[in-house]
């Protein structure tokens, strides 16, 4: 699992800095004494030891580093972002009074900003909470409470509906899954320079926690690691290859191509136990292109939120749970974020010499949807927003940690209720083979299938189908 925090790192100061930074881990186990002696321990044997430094809830400290992070960002939109010169952050009382009588609207952002830097900015105070020992639920009222406090009296501008769902929804989901990924980072017995570097590369992934964690004086003090820092199974990939894209026709035209990495992170199993708690299980894929639209291509989170067996046997198991999704797509031929919860059928069938066969089958709620329009609107935005429904089915058949084979199908329905009086129906399909060259090197080639088929109330219908074909190395990071 550490080979992979450099991954990490990377998608979290993207993220926060739009900036392509790395940072790597290697725990080494030793123990510490008063007199800084070296006494080597094994580290299974002191993870196994009660924790002496449990978090204690901190309102407080949570509460005002909350509002502490929306003064740093304000500061730093108010007096050095665009030299200073941006009105929408001379704040005071006036604009106060204008957003608390004004209440809610929609804004005109970015795609980018509103879809992705949002639910990032929310990840924060996500874990403000959770690093200041509070569980997945409580931490989320923080979110709330957070991004209102941003929305009435961190800007100008009147309070937006839109950034106060992703900055809050999106943002749990991205926080826990930080949250965890920076626990597997940590290592508490070590010392020296792999504590170091343990520590930096948990910061990167978890600034708060990693803040709290340098004010408290745990990134030197040696302690046991916390019990579940590991999940029962854990995979990461790298696929770094070209990716040819087109309208309509894969060979009738050539306006993309270009190269891309991806990354997919699948951590705990259901199968394995990995469902007593919220996100102990996620699968989260991260897409950077080198030319298109935007560097971060494709950003998707399914974190399961609880679960339960609805069969199980020597030769297959079921199970029926809830999740919470973030999606983000985000290049030149198609967009899409939502933020969306819903319930899942996880199902595994085992075969012959180890080879199995898991399929998934989801039907989920679209709290906010975000879709590309095609027309301009009084909204000042490209893209249209509005709730609504999809659903989604996958298969895979692998052994080993390798994927062979794994073909998916999601289709989206969006309503807009504020953009274009419209309805968006979206469709992603995508079919890849992986083969394997060495235990941790492959080869693949991938299908991918962008579809949209858009009725307007006020304007001609649009139909669009957007093809890509991908070629690529794999290496398992794990």
């Amino acid at each position: 699992m550490k080979k992979s925090v450099l991954v990490l790192c990377l998608l979290s100061i993207l993220a926060a800095n739009g900036a392509v930074a790395a940072g790597t881990a290697n725990s080494v186990a030793t123990a510490d004494s008063a007199t800084a002696s070296a006494t080597t321990v094994d580290w299974q044997q002191a993870s196994a030891l009660t924790d002496t430094a449990i978090v204690q809830k901190n309102f407080w400290r949570a509460a005002g580093e909350v509002t502490g992070l929306n003064a740093v960002i304000w500061f730093f939109d108010r007096y050095i972002r665009e030299g200073g010169t941006n009105p929408g952050f001379r704040i005071g009382f006036n604009s106060w009074a204008e957003n608390l009588t004004n209440g809610f609207e929609w804004d005109d952002n970015s795609f980018s900003t509103n879809q992705f830097s949002h639910p990032y900015h929310g990840n924060l105070y996500f874990n403000a909470a959770r690093s200041n020992g509070y569980t997945f639920w409580e931490s989320a009222p923080f979110l709330f409470a957070g991004s209102l406090q941003w929305e009435y009296f961190g800007e100008v501008h009147h309070p937006s509906m839109n950034d106060w769902i992703a900055t809050s929804v999106g943002g749990i989901a991205l926080g826990e899954m930080l949250h965890r990924l920076a626990l597997t980072v940590r290592d508490n017995t070590a010392s020296g320079s792999s504590r170091r570097w343990s520590e930096l590369g948990g910061f990167a992934l978890d600034p708060v926690g990693g803040l709290n964690r340098l004010i408290d004086g745990d990134w030197s003090r040696v302690h046991a690691n916390p019990v579940g820092r590991y999940p029962n199974s854990y995979r990461s990939t790298m696929n770094l290859g070209f990716r040819k894209t087109a309208d309509d026709h894969l060979w009738a035209n050539n306006d993309t191509t270009g190269g891309y990495v991806e990354f997919e992170f699948d951590y705990g199993d259901p199968f394995a136990g990995d469902m007593e708690s919220p996100f102990d299980h996620f699968n989260f894929g991260l897409q950077l292109n080198f030319k298109d639209a935007a560097m971060i291509g494709r950003a998707q989170l399914d974190g399961l939120l609880a679960g339960t067996y609805l069969a199980e046997s020597p030769e297959s198991s079921h199970i029926v749970a809830g999740f919470h999704h973030f999606d983000y797509v985000n290049n030149s031929k198609f967009k899409f974020a939502a933020q969306s919860v819903g319930a899942g059928l996880l199902s595994r069938y085992e075969t012959t010499h180890g080879l199995e066969i898991r399929t998934e089958l989801h039907t989920n709620v679209v709290l906010l949807g975000a879709s590309l329009s095609d027309y301009e609107t009084f909204s000042g935005r490209t893209y249209d927003y509005g709730p609504g429904f999809s659903a989604e089915f996958a298969a895979e058949f692998g052994a080993n940690g390798w994927h062979f084979l794994r073909v998916s199908h999601e289709q989206i329905v969006i309503h807009t209720v504020n953009g274009t009086d419209s309805d968006h129906f979206l469709g992603i399909s995508r079919a890849a083979l992986n083969v394997p060259i060495s235990a941790n090197v492959g080869a693949g080639l991938e299908y991918v299938l962008y579809t949209a088929e858009k009725v307007y109330a006020d304007y001609e219908d649009v139909s669009s189908r957007a093809p890509q074909l991908r070629f690529f190395a794999t290496m398992l990071l794990n």
